[in-house]
C-alpha cells in the first residue's frame, strides 16, 4: 500500500465514521473530497473489508478511470473487479447478473446516438394527424431538429426516473394544458414498441438505473458490497439517487462525498439539491461533515471561488462555502482578457500557454482550456493547434458523422452498398477527399476529359452524371487518356472491392478497413503527425476520427454480428450525437480542452476559462423550454411552479459550471472574453479581479518570432539600432534553421529566373482590345493574369453560353428572340458549369434568367428600330507595325439610313455600371473596333460608322433590363492617338520588367486579383 496521505482535522473526523453508516461529506472546491474519499475506502480495507466488497462511484467515466488508478495505487491489493466506476455500469451490471440467473438475454445500453436515430425516424414519418396533435410552435421545422430530439430524450429520462408510463404523461398533459407532452407521449410510445422490436434487451441509462434499485429492494440480486462511497455526488441523478436508497436500504453504508455549488449535470437530470437532502433521499439518519481547508487554493483563487459562489442559491446546503485558503504564502493568480475580436482573444490565450509553459515550467499536460459548449472547444481546439499549442480533447465532443476523417470512410462505404447515395454530390466530394486525391483544378480537368470522351461517343451526359458513373464499377474510366483517371479509378476498384465483401457477409468493420487500408492514408497522416507542427495537430484529429470510428464499428458487431451494415449507417451518419468510445487518449503532453463536465474531478496548475461573453457563459435559455421536462418533474413531485424562479435556477446552474472551471487550478487562472461592438464580455467575467493581459502582436512561437522579427527589420519606423538587434536574431534563428529566417527564403529576394523582356528585339507583340486599358492601369496586374491564366469560374462560364446565344441569333433569318428561347439554349449546355453547391447553381440560373430578360429586351428594341445584324463574332487581325491588333467583334449592324455600328456585349456582374459619359469616347475596346471597321477588317465599303456602343445586360435589381454607352465615330484625330495607345500598350506587354501600382483595400473588396504583389509591405 502506498503511504498515506496528511489529512487535516476536517478529513480526519470522516474517517473516524462509524463502521455500517451512512453520512454525507461536504466540501468546497480543492478541500480534499477525492483524497478523504480514497483514505476513506483505504481504512475502510485495513478496518478487514475486503477490497471487492468496497466500491467508489464517480460522476463520469474518465472520472472513475482517474479515482480507479489512484486507489489501485493507494491500497496495493487486488480485486476482482473495478474499485471505481459509474452508477450506470454499476446498474448495468446488476441487471445482467439478474439475466444471467434467470436465463434472460444480458442488457444491451441503447445509446443516445442509437436513440436519436430512431426518434428521427419516427418523427420523419409521422403522418398529417400526428402533426395536427402538436402545438403550433412545435410544427415539422421545429421537430426536425437535433435539439428538439435531445430534448424529447430528456423527457423520456425524466418519466423513467419518475416511473410514468406514456398513458400517464399522455394524462397529465391533459390535465395540466401541455399539449406537447400528449403528442411527446404518442411518439414515445412509439419508440418504445421500435427499439423492443430491434433488441427486447435494450435499456436507456435511466431504464438500467431505475431496474437495478428495483432488483436490489426485492433481494433478486446481491450487489455484494458492504460499502459505496461516491464522488462528486451532486451530479447525482434522481435515478442514480434511487439505487443508492436501494442499496442503503439493504445494509450497504452509502457515503457521499460533495459541493452542491459545481454541479454540471443539472440540465441532463443531476440534482444538486441531493446533498442537501441526503438523509431524506436516502431514507435514513446520516451525520454530516464539513471540509473547512481548500488545500488547492491560495488566497487569490480562494477568494474567486468564493465571489463566484456566493451568489448561487444554496441547494440545502452552504456550509461548505466557510473553507479557507489552505496555502496561505501560494502565489497564485488571477488574470483577464478582453480582446478586441474573437482571433485576438485566441491569440492572447495561446500567447499565456506558452508563456506558462516556457517561462514558468508549467508542463503541457498540467493546463486546460475551459470553455462553455462543444461547439466553441472545436474552435478554439483549432486555433490553438494553428498556434502550435499542442492539444487534447475530448473523443466524444462532437457527433463522428461531423469528424472529417470518419465521415469520408463512411461516406464511400455507403456510396458503395447503396447506388442510391452516390449522386453527383458525393462522387465529387470522395474524388475531392483525401480518397480521390483530387483538388479542384485537377477535378475540373477530369470532368472536361469525361465529357469529351461522352461527346465523341455521341453521348449527351452530363459531367455530374458521368462522374457518378465512372465511380459506379470497374472499367468506366478504361478508355479515358487521362493522368488524373488514375486516382479516380483506384476509387473506383476500391468501392467495387467493397461491395464484393458485402456479397460475401463481410462486417461493418471490414468493410470500413478495406477503404481504409488501401487509402494509404494511415502513411500520409502518420507521416504528417510526426512532423510537427499545423499539419501534425490536423493529421492528429483525423487519427482520432478513424479511431473512434473503428471504436464504434468494433462495438456495433460485438453487440451483434448479424445486424444489417444499415442499421451502422443510420446510426452514426444519421446522428447528431456524439458517441460515447472507450478508445483510449493520446498519451502525450498536451493541454486539454474541454467544458465544464470535462473537468469534474480534476485538477491542473493552470486553467484558462475562455469565450465568457454575454449569451454565451451565462447561456440563460431555459433549459426544456419547448417540452417542459423540468415542469413535468414540479407536476408529479408537487413542488409549487410559483416558488420557483426558472431563471434563477437557470443563471445558478451556469454559475455552478463557471465556479467548477475556475476551481481546478492550483496555480492560476485566466478568464477571457471578447470586447467588441458585437460581443461584450458577461457578468461572470467581472468576478475575475487580476491583471489585465495584453493581445499580442505576434504567436509566441518560432513562426511569430521569425514574422515580428521580419516585420521590424522592414519596418520603416523601426528604429536602425532596433533593425540590428532584429537582423542579429534572424542571424541566429536562421543559423539554427528555423524556418523563414533566411533571407534566401523570403519573398521577392530570389534571383529571377530569367531577365528577357517577353518580346525579342523586332518580334511583334499580339494586342487584345480588352486588355489595353489593363495593362496601362497596371502593367504587373495585366502580367500577372496573363501568365496565371486564372479561371472565371461560372459567371464566365455562362458570360460565353449567352454571347453564343447572342452569335446564333445573329446568323438566323427569323430567328426567335424571346427570353424562354434564351433560356433554353442556355440551359442546353448548362451540364457543363460546374457550382460548389446546389444554392450556388439555383443562384447563378436565377441570374441567367435575368440576363436572358435583359438580351432580350435589347434585341427587340434593334429590331423595332430597324436595325439588322451583318456580322456575328467577327474575328479581325490588323498589322500596326511593331502591334499586331487582334480580336472579335459579338455584333456588328446596319441602322436603316445604311450605317454600321458596333455592339459588346457585356455580360459579368463587374460590368454592370457603364464607363462614364467623358470616359466613353477613349473606351479602348471601343475603339479598336470602330479602328479595325476603318482598316476594312469586315469588307470595304460596308457603310459608314455611326459608332460602337457596350450593352449592359447583367443589371440586377434595375427598372431597366439593359442599359446602353455609346462611344461616337472616331474622327482622323482620334483614330491616331488610339494607334498610338496600341503601340505604347505593345511596348508595355513586352518589357521585362512589369510595375505595378500599391492598392488599397478598397480594390480589395471590388475583388482585385493576385492581392499579395500589391502590398506595400510584401512588394515594395
Amino acid at each position: 500500500m502506498a503511504d498515506p496521505v496528511v489529512l487535516d482535522a476536517s478529513q480526519r473526523a470522516v474517517l473516524g465514521l462509524e463502521p455500517g453508516r451512512s453520512a454525507l461529506v461536504l466540501g468546497a472546491p480543492g478541500t480534499g473530497k477525492t483524497t478523504t474519499l480514497i483514505e476513506f475506502v483505504a481504512s475502510r480495507v485495513a478496518a478487514g473489508i475486503p477490497a471487492d466488497r468496497v466500491l467508489a462511484l464517480s460522476a463520469t467515466r474518465p472520472g472513475a478511470t482517474r479515482l480507479r488508478d489512484r486507489l489501485a495505487l493507494r491500497l496495493g491489493v487486488t480485486a476482482q473487479g473495478p474499485r471505481s466506476r459509474t452508477a450506470t455500469s454499476l446498474a448495468f451490471q446488476l441487471v445482467a447478473q439478474q439475466a444471467i440467473a434467470v436465463g434472460a438475454p444480458k442488457p444491451r445500453l441503447l445509446t443516445g446516438a442509437e436513440q436519436d436515430a430512431i426518434l428521427a425516424a419516427i418523427l420523419d414519418g409521422r403522418d398529417d394527424d400526428a402533426d395536427a396533435a402538436w402545438p403550433a410552435h412545435l410544427g415539422p421545422e421545429v421537430r426536425r431538429l437535433p435539439g428538439f430530439r435531445a430534448e424529447l430524450r430528456e423527457l423520456m429520462d425524466r418519466m423513467v426516473d419518475l416511473r410514468l408510463g406514456v398513458a400517464e404523461v399522455a394524462a397529465l398533459g391533459r390535465a395540466h394544458g401541455e399539449p406537447a407532452w400528449v403528442a411527446a407521449a404518442a411518439v414515445i410510445a412509439e419508440h418504445v414498441d421500435v427499439a423492443s422490436a430491434m433488441r427486447p434487451e435494450f435499456r436507456t441509462a435511466a431504464e438500467l438505473l431505475v431496474e437495478s434499485a428495483g432488483l436490489v429492494v426485492s433481494r433478486a440480486v446481491d450487489p455484494g458490497l458492504d460499502v459505496i462511497a461516491v464522488d462528486d455526488a451532486q451530479e447525482v441523478t434522481r435515478g442514480a439517487a434511487t439505487l443508492l436508497r436501494a442499496l442503503a436500504a439493504t445494509g450497504v453504508a452509502v457515503v457521499v462525498f460533495g459541493d452542491p455549488d459545481v454541479a454540471t449535470a443539472t440540465f441532463r437530470g443531476g440534482e444538486p439539491e441531493f446533498l442537501g437532502d441526503f438523509e431524506r433521499r436516502i431514507g435514513m439518519p446520516a451525520p454530516r461533515f464539513v471540509l473547512g481547508v481548500a488545500h488547492r487554493h491560495g488566497p487569490a483563487l480562494r477568494d474567486l471561488a468564493a465571489r463566484v459562489t456566493a451568489g448561487i442559491g444554496t441547494a440545502r446546503g452552504g456550509m461548505q462555502r466557510a473553507a479557507v485558503a489552505g496555502r496561505a504564502d501560494a502565489d497564485d493568480s488571477v488574470a483577464v482578457v478582453s480582446a478586441p475580436s474573437t482571433s485576438a482573444q485566441y491569440a492572447a490565450v495561446a500567447w499565456e500557454l506558452r508563456r506558462q509553459h516556457l517561462v514558468a515550467g508549467v508542463g503541457w499536460g498540467d493546463m486546460a482550456v475551459v470553455v462553455r459548449s462543444g461547439a466553441q472547444a472545436s474552435a478554439i481546439t483549432r486555433a490553438l493547434a494553428a498556434s502550435e499549442i499542442p492539444v487534447r480533447t475530448q473523443v466524444a465532443a462532437r457527433a463522428l458523422r461531423d469528424d472529417y476523417a470518419a465521415h469520408q470512410l463512411l461516406v464511400a462505404v455507403r456510396a458503395a452498398l447503396d447506388p442510391r447515395r452516390l449522386d453527383a454530390e458525393v462522387a465529387r466530394e470522395l474524388l475531392s477527399g483525401p480518397l480521390g486525391g483530387l483538388d479542384r483544378v485537377q477535378l475540373r480537368r477530369l470532368r472536361i476529359a469525361l465529357r469529351q470522351e461522352e461527346i465523341k461517343s455521341g453521348g449527351s451526359r452530363s459531367s455530374d452524371d458521368l462522374l457518378v458513373d465512372a465511380l459506379s464499377g470497374p472499367g468506366r474510366l478504361a478508355t479515358i487518356d487521362n493522368a488524373l483517371v488514375g486516382r479516380a479509378r483506384r476509387l473506383a476498384d476500391e468501392l467495387e472491392r467493397v461491395r464484393s465483401l458485402a456479397g460475401a457477409g463481410a462486417t461493418i468493420e471490414e468493410l470500413l478497413w478495406s477503404v481504409w487500408d488501401s487509402s494509404g492514408l494511415a502513411d500520409v497522416w502518420g507521416r504528417d503527425s510526426r512532423a510537427g507542427g499545423i499539419l501534425a495537430e490536423e493529421a492528429d484529429r483525423n487519427l482520432d476520427g478513424v479511431v473512434a470510428l473503428f471504436t464504434a464499428a468494433k462495438r456495433f458487431v460485438e453487440r451483434d454480428e448479424h445486424r444489417p451494415v444499415a442499421d451502422f449507417f443510420a446510426e452514426v451518419l444519421d446522428s447528431a450525437v456524439p458517441e460515447d468510445t472507450l478508445a483510449r487518449q493520446g498519451l502525450a503532453e498536451a493541454v486539454y480542452v474541454t467544458t465544464p463536465a470535462g473537468v469534474v474531478g480534476a485538477e491542473f496548475e493552470v486553467v484558462v476559462v475562455a469565450m465568457v461573453h454575454d449569451g454565451v457563459w451565462p447561456n440563460i435559455r431555459l433549459r426544456g423550454s419547448l417540452l417542459g421536462a423540468q415542469r413535468l418533474v414540479e407536476t408529479v413531485t408537487g413542488v409549487s411552479e410559483a416558488a420557483i424562479d426558472e431563471r434563477k435556477l437557470v443563471i445558478d446552474d451556469e454559475a455552478r459550471m463557471f465556479a467548477l472551471a475556475v476551481s481546478r487550478a492550483r496555480k492560476r487562472v485566466v478568464v477571457a472574453a471578447t470586447a467588441s461592438e458585437d460581443e461584450q464580455p458577461s457578468a461572470f467575467h467581472r468576478f475575475a479581479r487580476g491583471a489585465e493581459l495584453a493581445v499580442p502582436d505576434f504567436a509566441l512561437t518560432l513562426r511569430g518570432l521569425t514574422g515580428d522579427l521580419r516585420r521590424r527589420l522592414t519596418s520603416q519606423s523601426t528604429s536602425a539600432a532596433a533593425k540590428a538587434d532584429a537582423a542579429a536574431a534572424l542571424a541566429l534563428l536562421a543559423r539554427q534553421g528555423a524556418q523563414g529566417a533566411s533571407p534566401d527564403e523570403w519573398y521577392g529576394l530570389a534571383e529571377p529566373t530569367s531577365t528577357a523582356p517577353l518580346a525579342r528585339p523586332g518580334e511583334q507583340v499580339r494586342v487584345s482590345p480588352s486588355k489595353i486599358e489593363s495593362v496601362e492601369e497596371s502593367p504587373l496586374h495585366w502580367f500577372i493574369d496573363q501568365m496565371s491564366a486564372t479561371s472565371g469560374g461560372p459567371e464566365a462560364a455562362i458570360g460565353t453560353i449567352v454571347h453564343k446565344v447572342f452569335e446564333e441569333i445573329a446568323r438566323e433569318d427569323s430567328p426567335d428572340i424571346s427570353a424562354e428561347r434564351i433560356v433554353a439554349d442556355v440551359d442546353t449546355r448548362w451540364s457543363e458549369l460546374v457550382f460548389e453547391s446546389s444554392w450556388l447553381g439555383e443562384r447563378a440560373h436565377r441570374r441567367a434568367e435575368r440576363i436572358a430578360a435583359g438580351l432580350h429586351a435589347f434585341l427587340a428594341d434593334e429590331t423595332s428600330a430597324g436595325l439588322t445584324p451583318i456580322e456575328a463574332e467577327g474575328r479581325f487581325t490588323l498589322d500596326l507595325g511593331p502591334a499586331v491588333l487582334s480580336g472579335s467583334i459579338d455584333r456588328v449592324e446596319r441602322t436603316p439610313d445604311g450605317a454600321v455600328i458596333v455592339v459588346d456585349l457585356k455580360t459579368s456582374a463587374s460590368a454592370r455600371a457603364a464607363p462614364a459619359s467623358g470616359a466613353i469616347g477613349e473606351h479602348a475596346q471601343l475603339s479598336a473596333y470602330q479602328l479595325a471597321l476603318g482598316e476594312g477588317a469586315f469588307g470595304d465599303g460596308i457603310g459608314p460608322s455611326a459608332g460602337a456602343k457596350l450593352v449592359f445586360v447583367a443589371l440586377d435589381g434595375k427598372a431597366r433590363p439593359y442599359r446602353e454607352a455609346a462611344q461616337p465615330p472616331l474622327d482622323d484625330e482620334a483614330i491616331a492617338r488610339f494607334r498610338e495607345r496600341v503601340l505604347n500598350a505593345a511596348e508595355l506587354m513586352g518589357r521585362a520588367t512589369f510595375v505595378g501600382k500599391v492598392f488599397d483595400e478598397r480594390h480589395y473588396k471590388s475583388g482585385y486579383s493576385s492581392r499579395i504583389h500589391f502590398i506595400a509591405a510584401v512588394s515594395a
